[in-house]
């Protein structure tokens, strides 16, 4: 069962069993895991919770910033499901990488083919083609 405590204008909502009254532990760890997902989320900006859940201004955009530092790294973010346009986009981005690794085998392909052609003109002329490393133009 929750319970509210007053103080002053600001309403903290803890448990019956909570007994910290230090203003850093006055909220339960779920609560601050659940807005921090709301926050991450973008469900909610930082303002809007100071505002909705009655933070104290002067120290709740702090309160929430340091919240954020703790629990987000735990936090498993969903995405949102792909759209009919964001499927055709990746269909279109796959034949692309596609077309793309077919040029590249192609021009493996031939630099493998010049390789072998300057070799065997070597071979059979009896002379250097190749460029030797260091040599002056």
């Amino acid at each position: 069962m929750k319970v509210e405590k007053e103080s002053a204008k600001y309403t903290t909502q803890v448990s019956e069993s909570f007994e910290k009254s230090d203003e850093k532990y006055s909220y339960e760890v779920p609560f601050r895991k659940w807005l921090v997902r709301e926050i991450e989320e973008q469900r909610m900006s930082v303002s809007q919770a100071v505002e909705r859940f009655n933070f104290n201004p002067k120290n709740g955009f702090d309160l929430i910033r340091s919240w954020r530092e703790k629990y987000a790294c735990e936090m498993v973010l969903s995405l949102p499901d792909m759209t009919a346009e964001d499927r055709q986009q990746l269909a279109s981005l796959q034949k692309q990488i596609k077309a793309l690794e077919k040029q590249l085998e192609d021009a493996r392909m031939k630099n493998i083919a010049l390789d072998l052609l300057i070799d065997v003109a070597e071979e059979k002329l009896k002379i250097s083609i190749r460029k030797k490393p260091g040599a002056k133009q």
